[in-house]
């Protein structure tokens, strides 16, 4: 089936360099909001405004190696009021796949269509949502990691035991399963109090079509496993993730044990259990002890003993909404002095706690970032869609990741078991 893609930019001059720059931006927006190949492109039709007279749009399509893609470009008319320096394009794009297109504007070109959050793999309209998807009385997880990792037991926590599991290998894994359907909901651990913030999370968050549909703030104790039998005196070498390594640091270091790095936590449970090693421990948690017949010679390892994980549960799904609610976004500023202070200023001024602010390189665009954003509320509530309505009017790109009930507990500083779970 053929499928067309809306988009627009504004330019800065009417220089080539302006024009390039901007329907450079515009096309990677567009092929990276809706996942496209090259080869699914089937045709490219643009549009420029009067005042751009100083190269052609079309021209640097080719440059990125369009070229086995047909192109008009075309001039259009004099409009009195027209907005100054827009490029428009339409696409027509032939995926082989289950698929919705994603229009994309960019810049000054987001009042032609105030409706849209510019960049969201599916923009939430300033209007109603469809009501929420009931959860199915045995909904399909998607999880990173084996069965009796802590994306599991955070699965668990925010699901109940009525649950059918995917395990993944990656997180981008995770999302894949989602976004085709072969479950309903995934799991992703995205920062802990101890390791930081897991950006590869971060990054799938900004590309992928999900919705972050809920949270889950799970307090990770750290266990040290063996086979039964075995004792402390026994243990010369310790095998788990390195991130949870890093988070049993000390209490690694006064053993004077060597740590060897694994994929996963309960991946090293999971081995260790299935090829005993003389001397090998693993670290996990009490789940995978349990999963996989282990002793726990010592529980709470860790070397902070706050260590807690922060899960996003993702979906195609419309969220539900709650008492207390938390909406999370990413954006982009303008190259202007006072870019972030003015969208910034937009939830300030309408007394909007911001409970995260990050920033992130903007992947192949050196120097440049994006902003995450989680503050309290949800994106219907008046004050949050001013405030959403006046970062759009600021800033060159906005995607909301999703409005969702807020978790009980104390959010992270900073990602679990840092890497996998």
């Amino acid at each position: 089936m053929l499928y067309g893609i809306r988009g627009a930019v504004t330019a800065e001059a009417n220089t080539p360099e302006a024009i390039a720059s901007a329907t450079r931006q515009l096309l990677e927006s567009i092929v990276r909001a809706n996942g496209l190949a090259l080869a699914e492109i089937v045709a490219a039709w643009f549009t420029a405004t009067p005042d751009l007279t100083a190269a052609f749009p079309a021209s640097v399509a080719r440059e990125m190696g369009w070229t086995h893609v047909p192109m008009l470009c075309a001039q259009e008319i004099p409009v009195p009021d027209a907005l100054p320096r827009c490029i428009r394009v339409l696409l027509l794009v032939r995926p082989q796949r289950p698929f919705r297109p994603v229009p994309v504007y960019l810049g000054e070109a987001q009042q032609l269509r105030p409706d849209l959050f510019n960049g969201s793999k599916d923009p939430q309209r300033l209007e109603e949502p469809d009501p929420p998807e009931p959860i199915p009385a045995r909904p399909r997880v998607a999880f990173q990691g084996e069965p009796g990792a802590y994306s599991h037991e955070a699965a668990l926590r925010f699901f109940g035991p009525e649950i059918e599991l995917l395990p993944c290998r990656t997180f981008a894994d995770v999302a894949q399963a989602v976004e085709a359907g072969r479950a309903e909901f995934g799991v992703l651990p995205v920062e802990n109090s101890t390791a930081g913030s897991i950006n590869a999370v971060y990054d799938l968050l900004l590309d992928r079509d999900l919705r972050i549909w809920g949270e889950v703030i799970l307090r990770v104790r750290h266990c040290l496993l063996v086979p039964p039998g075995t004792t402390l005196a026994d243990v010369r070498a310790v095998r788990s993730h390195p991130q949870a390594l890093e988070q049993c640091a000390r209490f690694i270091e006064r053993h004077g044990w060597e740590a060897l790095a694994a994929h996963d936590t309960a991946g090293s449970a999971r081995m260790l259990a299935e090829r005993p090693e003389p001397g090998i421990a693993a670290i996990a948690g009490r789940l995978a002890a349990e999963r996989y017949g282990l002793a726990i010679l010592v529980e709470g390892i860790e070397d902070d003993p706050e260590n807690a994980t922060r899960f996003f549960i993702v979906s195609t799904r419309e969220p539900p909404r709650a008492e207390r609610n938390k909406t999370s976004i990413v954006f982009s500023t303008r190259h202007v002095p006072g870019a972030l202070h003015a969208c910034l200023g937009e939830f300030a001024t309408r007394g909007i706690n911001l409970t995260k602010l990050e920033s992130r390189p903007r992947r192949g665009r050196p120097w440049e970032y994006v902003f995450y954003v989680d503050f309290e509320g949800h994106w219907q509530d008046p004050p949050c869609r001013e405030a959403l309505l006046g970062l759009l009017q600021r800033a060159s790109f906005v995607k909301l990741l999703g409005s969702y009930p807020a978790a009980e507990g104390r959010t992270p500083a900073s990602a679990e078991g840092g890497g996998e779970q």
